[in-house]
């Protein structure tokens, strides 16, 4: 057997090992969603046996069964769901109605075995099974909703289906109804649509089988939605010296309350989390994304702010971010507070860095009146960029771009966007989606705009006069959720129908890092679109504000100069963190003339005979190119470590996600 280098073979070991380890710590980060239980309630009465559901001669029950199994098939595995119908045993009995699924994690498989064993033979009693579907959920805290389909009006008013609903509204329990009207009169319609109303929710015809299946999917899936903020948990501190270290990442915290007045009484929530040490050239990019309650309602003068600084260990500000802030007439726009710290020279005698720690601390404020006593999630996102040699970089942009049309056409493909901006929806260059936001609800978009690319984007309102929010408004945030500042209309109105287009002022540059042009949006990466209704009316109908997002990305991607941004480093127990040798310990070792980082000439030779060797040896060759990739890989992460080392490395194995106010 060839003899290999001792601290080669200590080094594939060790790797082995700490990778073993890390890789059980990350199987354990299974993050959680807090979502809101649905009911569905589908329509089994004698007239669904109609068979108009489509050119073909389907039947309305065949059609709602293969949707409902569609909507199942498709619904998020943590989902809490259930299932009630009505008519589907007995003729001419207003008290046929059945819990198919109690609300709670399904059995897929299962539940869409039961459909198949029911029939359609009953009578129409809306207004007993939204009771009933209520009584069900019940002993659910929090925002709930029920979905109900139904091809015609109520034939057993016990109750009437619009008393139950206000009837359920006034109870305050937090309920929501959605109607779906199948093939419906104009009466039936007039009823699904009062339901709706009163319990804040939407109506929706669907006149085929097609249309009813998207439209009873996308309905239950959006009522499980709600923003849904994610990270490793973190406990920043209110004593700026106890605040805990971050490494690149995202991380969620809870800012517990606002101000009893806003901008007046100073009582909000200020919290503390450690950056660094940085080193001269390295930027760190911190943003604080928060979102209050979209189930609430409160007083539209009440504004709610989330702000982000930087502070040096003194406690002095050394650089002022950008702070969002919201008030009731937009609960679904996200607030993204940004900052990123300025030029550390090695030579620096003044600012952030003169005590030449490269240490700061990210300042994180929670302030305005609204929901003030609601705790609120706060994401918290740190990447670091590597230096970068300016002599290497081109001449900064000195004139903004012309506004430009978006030329993409064609059949626009029905979407759901994302509900935050961990989930946001992954589009296209070129493509063109329809989509729709209602009250308190705001979509999210990603898409990839690299170094010397161009984002530009249109959004087309159709006939949303009915829509129960007054507009929709637009925004793009950077990779590092830094607002870009767009060219071109941001708003549009339900009374009116327009197209707003959008533009990027200039490409995606480096050279722009600090300039007064497109600094804002100087790094490439995935970008967010975010589309966020805006409802000032004192009442509304729950109906959508439906539009069309047509995206068109233009230049081609150039590498990053230097080395990319940092966005995520794994977190590494201190005792596996690599040290950098002492010269004792070097002085002490038979290969201390060799580098531990890469193999020398020799031992590059040596592993290469190896691979060429007879059957036993290379039988090993995986175990050492694996062990040689890994060692890489942990002296690469050894060294960010070692050189971010603080005694308060946050040590949390976990991912969590929440939903607004919630705990996890």
């Amino acid at each position: 057997m060839p003899s290999y280098p001792r601290r080669l073979v200590a080094g594939v070991a060790t790797a082995l090992l700490a990778f073993t380890g890390i890789s059980a710590a990350q199987a354990d980060e299974v993050p959680t969603t807090e979502m809101q239980p649905v009911m569905v309630v589908m329509d089994y009465s004698s007239s669904m046996l109609e068979k108009d559901a489509d050119d073909q001669g389907t039947s309305r029950i065949d059609a709602a069964r293969k949707a409902t199994k569609h909507l199942i098939s498709n619904a998020p595995e943590d989902a809490s769901m259930g299932l009630v119908v009505y008519g589907s045993t007995t003729a001419q009995k207003c008290d046929d109605i059945t819990t198919v699924q109690k609300p709670g994690p399904v059995d897929k498989a299962g539940l869409a075995a039961k459909l198949d064993q029911l029939k359609a033979v009953g009578e129409t009693p809306i207004g007993a099974s939204l009771l009933h579907a209520a009584a069900e959920l019940k002993d659910t805290d929090g925002a709930k909703s029920i979905i109900l389909v139904s091809d015609g009006e109520e034939n057993c008013s016990q109750p009437p289906a619009c008393e139950a609903a206000q009837d359920l509204a006034g109870q305050g329990i937090n309920l929501t109804v959605h109607t779906i009207g199948f093939k419906v009169n104009d009466e039936a319609r007039s009823q699904l649509e009062c339901i709706a109303e009163a319990t804040g929710g939407s109506y929706v015809t669907a006149d085929d089988a097609d249309t009813l299946q998207e439209e009873l999917t996308t309905r239950t899936l959006r009522a499980f939605q709600g923003y849904t903020a994610s990270g490793t948990p973190v406990e920043g501190t209110t004593q700026m010296h106890q605040a805990p270290t971050l490494l690149p990442g995202q991380y969620l915290d809870t800012l517990e309350k606002g101000e009893t007045k806003s901008w007046t009484s100073k009582d909000g929530t200020t919290k503390y989390y450690k950056i660094g040490p940085l080193s001269p050239g390295e930027r760190a990019h911190v943003s604080a994304t928060m979102i209050p309650d979209q189930s609430q309602s409160s007083d539209g003068s009440s504004h709610a702010r989330v702000s982000v600084e930087l502070v040096n260990g003194q406690g002095k500000q050394c650089a002022m971010g950008r702070s969002e802030m919201t008030n009731s007439t937009q609960l679904g726009r996200p607030m993204s507070g940004y900052v990123h710290n300025p030029e550390y020279r090695q030579d620096s005698s003044s600012g952030c860095f003169a005590d030449g720690t490269g240490e700061l601390f990210a300042k994180v404020t929670r302030d305005g009146a609204l929901q003030k006593d609601t705790a609120m999630d706060v994401e918290l996102l740190y990447a670091l960029e590597p230096a970068v040699d300016p002599t290497l970089l081109d001449a900064a942009t000195t004139q903004a771009d012309a506004p430009q049309s978006v030329t993409v056409t064609g059949e626009a493909q029905p979407v759901l966007g994302g509900s935050s901006f961990n989930d946001a929806l992954e589009v296209e260059s070129g493509q063109l989606y329809a989509d729709s936001a209602m009250a308190n609800e705001a979509r999210f978009y990603r898409v990839h705009v690299g170094n010397g690319q161009k984002l530009n984007f249109r959004v087309t309102g159709g006939n949303n006069a009915e829509s129960g929010t007054n507009a929709i408004r637009m925004r793009v945030y950077s990779a590092v959720r830094d607002q870009v500042n767009m060219v071109g209309d941001t708003t549009l109105q339900r009374n009116i129908a327009g197209t707003a287009t959008l533009n990027m002022r200039t490409p995606v540059n480096q050279s722009n890092r600090d300039n007064s042009i497109g600094s804002d949006a100087y790094l490439g990466g995935d970008y967010y679109v975010v589309v966020h209704s805006a409802t000032w009316s004192r009442e509304t109908n729950g109906v959508p504000f439906d539009y069309e997002l047509a995206f068109e990305v233009t230049g081609t991607e150039q590498p990053f100069t230097g080395q990319p941004p940092v966005f995520q480093v794994d977190n590494v127990n201190q005792d596996q963190q690599a040290e950098p040798e002492t010269e004792a310990s070097q002085a002490g070792s038979p290969e201390s003339a060799q580098s531990t980082e890469v193999p020398a000439e020799d031992e590059q030779d040596e592993i290469l005979a190896v691979q060429n060797t007879g059957s036993n040896s290379g039988a090993l060759w995986p175990w050492f190119t694996g062990g040689l990739v890994g060692t890489a890989a942990l002296l690469t992460a050894g060294r960010f470590l070692f050189r971010h080392r603080s005694t308060a490395v946050v040590e949390v194995p976990t991912t969590q996600t929440t939903t607004p106010g919630g705990q996890a």
